[in-house]
């Protein structure tokens, strides 16, 4: 609020004292106020990087307190089978035994019977059926040749693929089957029009089988199984069988709980846990060589947090069967420091001891128990969304104190500029008041005659 003309009477640089004198009254008040909001500020962020941590936690309790047993199903020879669950299977071993495979029949024309894909293949009608499916008729045109022939059969819908092989011995028109199976067997019945057009040379009759149609054929537990296709559905209920490759013996396939997927989930539970609880470490810590406290140091929140969840993971379960009720009992061992630590074995034995299903349930139970704590800390009326809503309450605050600083500090410099006025006024007057009576003393007698 400078005065342009401030100081002129008394020729001091009083808009610069009043500049001095505003900037002595906010600075240190503005300070603190910057202090405490860049420290609210930090506050609100390590809050919400805390929620972010705790999610992590409650994303997996969630998984742990949903989870529901798979079943897997592992071969020891691989190169055998692959056998997977589809539905609800008997948790057992049984043996197998792939004595062949299934495959399907393919036949060719004679060598010698064609030079090349441009031969003319002669005139009539082709009937092609597969096993006791649909005869498809193709009409062949005079002048058509096998790559014409080859090319209607693929564009029918005939059961078979056609392709023309060289062989040395020039082109050869080969008809594999599309389905695999010994009932699959191709037809050829060849119609020459006119007759001894030279369409006869396709016919069954004078095609050359190169690979027989057969059925799939496997022991199972001694007993004989064969299949049209490799793949066996409806052999052991809930198991989907495909048949690979030919043993040399009997092979085992175990089926059972999929225990690996459970202490995965227990294990990535641990992980996050000791994140959550190295990142309040971080948020909470104190130097006392350098006397330097982080952002949250000393906050009652985070303690709360931490204690809580130390309570909640020894908590036995609620209504689960076994004898294991505690995550200490399945493993999950807490060590000094605050962090966990997974012992497979001991999750192991307590499998052993109580089996697969009462393991799950229970950690159904404490998974489903925890997650409602950590669900106390990020809910809409949770504890660190109140400590959070409380926080920003605080910045409003600084910022109304912040307006009313303002506002004080304008009537303070309206106030010394006005005093400032009047004082330059008054030395103003009392110089010109001098100038006059020095005008005056100087025109007296005494003076005149001191100046002769």
């Amino acid at each position: 609020m400078a005065i342009s003309s401030l100081g002129v009477g008394s020729g001091l640089d009083l808009n610069q004292l009043v500049g001095q004198l505003v900037a002595a009254e906010r600075e240190p008040k503005e300070q603190r106020l910057n202090q405490r909001e860049e420290r609210i500020d930090a506050q609100i962020s390590a809050f919400g990087e805390l929620t972010s941590s705790v999610d992590q936690v409650g994303s997996v309790l969630g998984d742990l307190s949903g989870f529901e047993p798979t079943q897997s199903a592992s071969v020891a020879d691989d190169s055998v089978a692959n056998v997977t669950v589809t539905g609800d299977a008997e948790n057992s071993d049984f043996s197998l035994e792939v004595n062949q495979l299934a495959q399907s029949q393919i036949v060719a024309s004679a060598a010698g019977d064609f030079d090349s894909a441009d031969d003319e293949v002669g005139a009539g009608q082709l009937q092609i059926q597969v096993g006791n499916g649909n005869a498809v008729t193709i009409d062949v045109e005079e002048g058509a040749t096998l790559r014409d022939v080859r090319n209607a059969i693929n564009d029918s819908e005939a059961g078979v693929t056609a392709s023309i092989v060289n062989d040395g011995n020039g082109a050869r028109l080969v008809l594999s089957a599309n389905e695999t199976g010994a009932d699959n067997t191709i037809s050829v019945t060849a119609t020459e029009d006119p007759e001894g057009s030279g369409l006869g040379r396709l016919d069954s009759s004078n095609l050359t089988e190169t690979r027989a149609a057969q059925d799939a054929e496997a022991v199972i537990n001694g007993l004989t199984v064969t299949s049209s296709s490799n793949t066996l559905s409806d052999t052991i209920e809930g198991l989907e069988i495909e048949l690979t490759g030919v043993s040399s013996g009997p092979t085992t396939v175990s089926v059972s709980e999929d225990r690996d997927e459970l202490e995965s989930l227990l294990q990535s539970f641990v992980e996050n846990y000791n994140a959550l609880i190295g990142q309040t470490n971080q948020l909470t810590a104190y130097d006392p060589e350098e006397d330097e406290a982080a952002v949250l140091t000393g906050d009652s929140t985070v303690r709360g947090i931490r204690s809580r969840l130390g309570n909640a993971l020894i908590q036995p379960a609620e209504g689960a069967g076994g004898s294991n009720q505690t995550l200490a009992e399945l493993g999950i061992i807490s060590n000094r420091d605050g962090t966990l630590s997974f012992d497979s074995t001991r999750f192991s034995e307590a499998m052993e001891r109580d089996g697969f299903e009462n393991i799950s349930d229970t950690v159904r139970n404490i998974a489903g128990q925890m997650r409602d704590v950590t669900d106390s800390f990020t809910g809409r009326d949770g504890l660190i969304q109140v400590r959070q809503d409380g926080l920003q309450s605080d910045l409003s605050r600084i910022e109304r104190q912040r307006e009313d600083l303002e506002a004080r500090i304008e009537r303070l410099e309206a106030n010394w500029v006005r005093q400032f006025s009047r004082m330059d006024s008054m030395v103003a007057q009392m110089q010109a008041t001098g100038d006059q009576l020095m005008a005056q003393l100087a025109n007296t007698p005494l003076a005149r005659n001191q100046s002769r």
